[in-house]
């Protein structure tokens, strides 16, 4: 008889929201206490199971949390608000979210939208919300932030979409570059190659240039 088994995972990747750039990303974080005892869960779906923890009972204690937080509340919501004013709910502030996101930050996100041209300007403070724009309508049928699908559709009206699908994929990846501690590592290992692949020069200004050219690569 099989016995069923389950490995309990102890991190995942969750989309973060960059309040310094208003980029979001996918970090790993630690996985909830809910979600790890749901995992255990499965290890007894058919028949008894057993459920092996990849962590210490003190790393779960301190560091997981409760229950994961709903994504509405860790995420801009200016892409949100403005699918549903594509949907035609101008009322966004109204929305009955089953986990509504604090009202300050529905009205920053219209702001945003307005001020990035894909809403109207309210006409007065009691209305609810600016009216969908045709800018803002091109905007919503791209799966990115909307700071990045407006510079998509100013990149279609400016002739120079080739260039701007370029930046805002550099954009939408975070930091290329590798950091210097990053490294810090893997210098041993390939100090000790380059030596041997140094070692049939015998003038230092040729030996030196060919180190600088095997760093780059």
């Amino acid at each position: 008889q099989v016995v069923p088994r389950s490995l309990g995972t102890h991190c995942f990747l969750q989309r973060r929201y960059d309040i310094s750039n208003g980029v979001q990303a996918f970090q790993v974080s630690w996985t909830s206490k809910a979600s790890a005892a749901q995992r255990a869960g499965r290890a007894g779906r058919t028949g008894p199971g057993h459920c092996y923890r990849l962590y210490s009972s003190a790393l779960f204690e301190t560091y997981f949390e409760e229950f994961s937080q709903p994504e509405i509340l860790r995420m801009p919501i200016e892409g949100v608000a403005l699918q549903m004013k594509s949907m035609h709910i101008d009322a966004v502030v109204n929305f009955p979210f089953p986990t509504p996101p604090d009202r300050a930050s529905l009205k920053k996100a219209e702001d945003i939208l307005t001020h990035l041209g894909a809403l109207t300007a309210p006409q007065s403070n009691i209305d609810l919300g600016g009216k969908i724009t045709e800018i803002g309508r091109a905007m919503s049928l791209f799966p990115l932030s909307p700071r990045f699908s407006r510079m998509l559709v100013s990149g279609r009206q400016h002739g120079c979409l080739p260039y701007v699908i370029t930046i805002v994929s550099a954009l939408s990846v975070g930091d290329p570059f590798l950091r210097e501690e990053a490294i810090t590592a893997e210098e041993s290992d390939d100090e000790e190659s380059e030596s041997e692949e140094l070692a049939h020069l015998t003038s230092d200004a040729v030996k030196a240039k060919e180190a600088r050219r095997l760093r780059r690569k």
